[in-house]
């Protein structure tokens, strides 16, 4: 997955897997796991820019039209 995101989007994304679990991690996304706990979403959540928009499982082709919306939303 990564590697097809880096080969379509290139230097445009950066791509991050956290595991919420972890000490340090909970220590550098407390507003954004506080949302998450508080709106129940189930773990695998996927973050684009911040915001969780799925939650439950992984969707490569969801992943790759999130952020393929989020670049256009950019641009425009």
């Amino acid at each position: 997955m990564r590697a097809e995101i880096e080969r379509r989007f290139g230097d445009e994304v950066q791509i991050a897997y956290v595991d919420a679990g972890q000490d340090a991690v909970r220590a550098e996304y407390p507003e954004l796991l506080d949302q998450i706990e508080k709106q129940g979403l189930l773990y695998p959540i996927t973050v684009v820019d911040g915001v969780p928009l799925y939650d439950g499982a992984v969707s490569y082709p969801a992943i790759m039209r999130a952020v393929q919306n989020k670049l256009d939303a950019v641009e425009a």
